[in-house]
């Protein structure tokens, strides 16, 4: 999958029209074209985002900057 597909995805994600079944097959397809794990994720949280100390309010990223974010994965291997 191209990197303008997972943003056109992306976008489809975050306008959230559709049915919740609609919505967990776009998150499953996002998911399965990039390395990162669950990176569909990123679009409403930050990394290691922690509900008790992080302020979400600010975290409005672009679908560009999630999509390069995930692309640009690479795990560590111990």
């Amino acid at each position: 999958m191209t990197k303008e597909e997972l943003i056109e995805i992306g976008k489809q994600i975050l306008k959230a029209e559709g049915s919740e079944s609609e919505l967990n097959i776009l998150h499953e397809v996002f998911n399965k074209n990039i390395p990162y794990p669950n990176g569909a994720n990123l679009f409403y949280y930050p990394e290691n985002y922690n509900a008790r100390k992080d302020n979400i309010s600010n975290y409005n990223p672009s679908v560009e900057s999630v999509v390069d974010k995930c692309l640009n994965y690479k795990a560590i291997n111990l």
